[in-house]
């Protein structure tokens, strides 16, 4: 696994990346097979694509995603990518009345809080959106979500994240589904950055609805992602747009995509395969939280750093977030940017902002201590602009009475 760089695009940037959660490089047989699928698929056009593709590689496809999450191919439907997917899952979810209530938290997806909000206007329901600060225990997560589902009557329908994209945190899942089942309340799985770093299984967790993407953990190919439908829930979610293309039994309707992206699906199997080769989620979990914890452990006890994320990495993922006193998330991201090359990204999670940092299975070690030095120098700098500023206001006025 340390020799993974190796099956990888050698990259010519001179920037430092620490932002592969926005998607992650294809591995060297993913970006060939990728290559041969779409000079296959520009040479053979229509009568490919309408025959072959469409008959066997998709099926191909759908089969290989259902054995990845423990469900079975009629319940998977192919999307563009998991902000789709959750859309799909959001947008067209018809057991809404006037005055249910529907919950989402701070520290969701912001488009999917953005399409959650528009139910109100799409439903006519009643939204609630929990507001969490940074950084939460997992026993606080769990609480705050019970104490919601007990105390809300009307609450009808819930998203949630396996891990939120803003600060790379595991949430326990497998207890909110539960007790939201037992109070009658279904929910929105987001899995985004869950499939291929943690174990997802969908018959475990009794999960009825997810979505998912392919080229964030898994290595696949952008352009593609996944819905998951528990077949005896699919009536829960409507055709798309009146779709007729195939039967109201058929979760394949529940979104009319147009032209597929060929080149994904018919190289994501080996997308897969090299996931195999790795040796799975497993292994892929243990490579980066050695690489979390590597530079966290370092970083975490600088004066004025916030760690934002779970310190312990049984609760925490490749992402995770931080702030540094007297700087803005803006100024932050900036300063590792222009002042030491790293590029990282700037998160919202509602009034406020956060910067992430995110490894890889090819990030270097060397890499991490760039970062660690430059946070080092970037918190002194703020910690000495704040004490100036505390001793500016406790000095006398020098102005006479």
């Amino acid at each position: 696994m340390h020799d993974i760089a190796s099956q990888y695009p050698k990259s010519t940037s001179t920037v430092i990346n620490l932002e592969h959660g926005y998607f992650g490089a294809m591995a060297l047989p993913v970006q060939t097979a990728f290559e041969e699928a779409v000079r296959h698929a520009n040479a053979h056009l229509s009568p490919f694509v309408r025959g072959e593709f469409t008959a066997r590689h998709v099926d191909i496809l759908r089969t290989r995603l259902a054995e990845l999450i423990n469900a079975e191919p009629h319940e998977i439907l192919l999307t563009r990518s998991g902000t789709e997917s959750m859309q799909v899952l959001i947008g067209q979810y018809v057991p809404l009345q006037r005055g249910d209530v529907v919950l989402w938290s701070n520290l969701d997806y912001p488009a999917m809080r953005d399409s959650m909000a528009w139910l109100e206007q799409r439903r006519g329901v009643t939204p609630l959106a929990l507001q969490f600060e940074l950084p939460i225990s997992q026993e606080q997560l769990l609480e705050h979500y019970q104490d919601a589902i007990r105390n809300t009557p009307k609450l009808k329908l819930m998203l949630l994240s396996q891990v939120y994209p803003c600060n790379g945190q595991q949430v326990p899942v497998l207890e909110i589904v539960a007790f939201a089942r037992e109070h009658g309340v279904d929910v929105l799985v987001d899995s985004a950055h869950a499939l291929g770093q943690l174990p997802v299984d969908v018959q475990q967790m009794n999960v009825d609805f997810a979505g998912f993407n392919l080229h964030k953990w898994i290595g696949g190919p952008p352009g593609l992602g996944f819905v998951f439908i528990r077949a005896a829930q699919l009536q829960k979610i409507e055709p798309h747009m009146g779709d007729k293309d195939y039967p109201v039994t058929d979760i394949r309707c529940r979104l009319h995509a147009g032209m597929p992206p060929l080149g994904a699906i018919l190289a994501t199997p080996a997308a897969l395969d090299f996931h195999a080769t790795l040796g799975g989620t497993e292994a892929k979990q243990a490579r980066l939280a050695e690489l979390r914890e590597y530079w966290i452990s370092r970083a975490a006890h600088l004066p004025g750093l916030r760690l934002l994320s779970p310190r312990a990495a049984e609760h925490g993922t490749a992402l995770a977030a931080f702030t540094i006193d007297g700087m803005s998330a803006r100024a932050l991201q900036q300063a590792l940017l222009q002042r030491f090359n790293i590029f990282t990204v700037e998160r919202n999670i509602g009034d406020t902002n956060v910067v992430r940092a995110t490894v890889a299975l090819t990030t270097t070690t060397e890499e991490l201590d760039q970062l660690v030095t430059a946070l080092t120098a970037l918190a002194q700098e703020a910690y000495e602009d704040i004490s100036k500023a505390m001793d500016s206001a406790a000095m006398p006025s020098s102005r006479p009475r």
